[in-house]
């Protein structure tokens, strides 16, 4: 059998966007462009058993049916002419696309078709635009003048407005609905014949971090609002029986991170009908998925939505009143769409890739063989490890044994720690897991307090960093070295990013049992990150229990970089220079203190990437992390 290299990440595909209309299922398929500067996304279809593509320009991500079926809309610039759209339509039985439309603006995409002749189309608009067009020097610097001005894979966004458009393909005329310049919207649904909106104002020059919700009136192009921004998180909102419903979470017991629950949309705001305590959406942390896609669906009066439970995906369904179980997959679901024919979706099953399935009366089929590129490959099995968390219940951690693996050998592994912190780690193929355990280390990872897929209070961690969590990290490495004799304890690692980068650094400041480490996009400080994170100081506020202002001690005290004395483990750092979420100077607060401290230290950071380097970053640049991070491993633990 072969061995997974770090090539693999070029031809291993992503899916995701699955829309269904009149028996014909279109989805997005994405992979690494042959100059590994980025990703091509195409259109694929399946009908009467077949796969088949419908676009090649590696352009098209965003689409919708049209009305009728019998095509698609489709949003891009075959063109090359300079800031401008193009509305495309293809047609599903034969020929090419053809535009329909030309805007005076890039970046336009389709939010939702209404009708035959009217679509809700999105675009970025700059408020300073002219301003900025006016100044020769303008490139040259940026002004900041209002929370947030910089956001994680959005860049400067100091005011940058997302605005709403209902064009109408008949007259070619466009009506901006969102006029009031303060306003950013985040999501759009048509329901019952009315379009509401998310989304919040900054007129506060704070936004929100949670949206408000508003219905939009299309004669005057007016929003009334219906829930004010900062009650809330609104996940999705639905119609079953004439009545709209949302999916929300009030922030009641568990802070921001508190799963969303069920409630209806009355005169009065949201009304709670049915309480909830599940981790919905797809929550599973991955490295083969730069395609989204949709997780909940309307079907038949019954909503339909996927919910990550331990290390896994299922599909659930809501009628009004209460919860039952539809589907549960051994893997990863990224989008879904339900039918007569049954469930389509895109989903990773366990030690598995990406493919396309069937669910029909509850029977699986795989629609499409992505798995076929792995086939003279060694692909590691996911092997159960159960232990006991802080509180003395039983938890499930998985081992893969290295390639070639020879009972009373000795092995170097690697301890790999998810971000979030409310992530899973799943049981599919991993390709950075995959490709350490292909050059001889076991590799072993699970989902320790804080983390998605059991209920709320396994979830909250607030002001218990480094508490809890450690102690169940540890005692997972304690058992896998029990179970597993065959590693050698002498030769162990640890890596992990965001969250998981902030465990990496805690990790190594309160034992010395890892001769080695790679923090990826990590915490350092809290002191400094409230105040420099995209998402604080909401985030700092809620997670770590305190603020600068009033709680100095106490996020000093969660700090990795208070006990840097303690560190005597080599450590690689990787970072980003726009990675917004965990900037890059908490990484070098480490970096510098580390080498202060005479301990061995690396620092690698990649230009123009962000916080999602490790999933969706340039492959070249993904290559170059996961070459940095083994030779580090390889020069420690070899």
């Amino acid at each position: 059998m072969k061995a997974v290299t770090q090539e693999e990440l070029l031809r291993l595909p992503s899916l995701g966007n699955v829309q269904v209309k009149d028996g014909r299922v279109v989805f997005v398929k994405g992979l690494a462009k042959e100059d590994r500067t980025g990703y091509d996304f195409t259109l694929q279809s399946y009908q009467d058993g077949k796969l088949k593509p419908l676009t090649s320009f590696g352009k098209e991500s965003n689409f919708a049916f049209a009305e009728d079926g019998k095509s698609l809309y489709f949003t891009g610039n075959r063109s090359g002419k300079e800031k401008t759209s193009y509305l495309y339509q293809l047609p599903l039985d034969g020929g090419e696309a053809v535009p329909v439309a030309e805007f005076d603006r890039e970046g336009f995409q389709i939010a939702e078709v209404l009708d035959d002749s009217r679509l809700l189309l999105t675009v970025k608009h700059d408020l300073y635009a002219e301003e900025k067009e006016a100044d020769p020097d303008s490139k040259d610097y940026e002004v900041f003048d209002e929370l947030p001005f910089y956001f994680n894979g959005r860049g400067i966004i100091n005011k940058l407005r997302t605005e709403l458009y209902l064009f109408d393909l008949k007259t070619g005329q466009k009506t901006l609905l969102t006029t009031d310049k303060y306003f950013n919207l985040v999501d759009c649904f048509w329901l019952e014949g009315e379009l509401y909106v998310t989304g919040t104002s900054y007129k506060s020059e704070d936004a929100h971090f949670d949206n408000g919700l508003y219905r939009v009136d299309l004669a005057n192009a007016s929003l009334v609002e219906l829930f004010a921004p900062g009650q809330g998180d609104i996940s999705d909102l639905f119609v079953l029986n004439h009545q709209i419903y949302g999916l929300v979470s009030m922030h009641e017991r568990y802070g921001l991170n508190e799963y969303p629950q069920f409630y209806k949309l009355t005169e009065h705001g949201f009304e709670k009908v049915l309480p909830y305590d599940g981790a919905t959406g797809n929550r599973c942390a991955v490295d083969l998925a730069t395609v989204g896609g949709n997780l909940g669906d309307t079907y038949q009066d019954k909503y339909y939505f996927v919910q990550t439970v331990v290390d896994h995906c299922e599909i659930k369904a809501f009628d009004g009143k209460k919860v039952e179980d539809t589907f549960a997959f051994s893997g990863t679901i990224q989008s879904f769409k339900v039918c007569k024919s049954g469930i389509y979706f895109v989903g990773a099953a366990a030690d598995e890739i990406q493919e396309l399935y069937l669910v029909h009366d509850g029977e699986l089929t795989k629609l499409s063989h992505n798995m076929d590129l792995l086939k003279d490959y060694y692909v590691a099995q996911t092997q159960e490890v159960k232990y006991l968390d802080v509180n003395g219940k039983e938890q499930l951690g998985w081992v893969l044994l290295p390639k070639d693996y020879q009972k009373g050998q000795k092995y170097p592994a690697i301890l790999d720690v998810h971000g979030g912190p409310l992530a899973t780690y799943p049981r599919v193929f991993f390709h950075e897991m995959q490709l350490w355990a292909s050059r001889g280390y076991f590799v072993f990872f699970c989902n320790i307090h804080g983390s998605a897929g059991q209920d709320n209070e396994y979830g909250d961690v607030r002001g218990k960093y480094g508490t809890i969590d450690y102690d169940d990290l540890m005692n997972f490495t304690d058992k896998v070295l029990a179970t597993y004799p065959d590693i050698d304890q002498a030769r162990l690692g640890i890596t992990g990013g965001s969250y998981g980068g902030f465990m990496t650094n805690w990790v190594i400041g309160h034992t010395n049992r890892f001769k080695a480490a790679a923090s990826q996009r990590s915490i350092a400080n809290w002191l400094s990150f409230e105040h420099v994170s995209d998402i604080s100081p909401y985030f700092v506020n809620d997670q770590v229990a305190g603020s600068s202002d009033t709680d100095l001690e106490k996020l000093w005290e969660q700090s990795p970089l208070k006990y840097i004395a303690n560190v005597e483990t080599p450590t690689l750092f990787i970072n980003s220079d726009e990675d917004y979420r965990c900037p890059i100077s908490e990484g070098t607060q480490m970096f510098h203190a580390l080498l202060s401290h005479g301990v061995e230290a690396r620092m690698c950071v990649f230009h123009g990437e962000n916080h999602e380097l490790s999933r969706s970053g340039q492959p070249k640049h993904r290559i170059r992390r996961l070459n940095e991070i083994t030779d580090w491993f390889d020069k420690h633990l070899k």
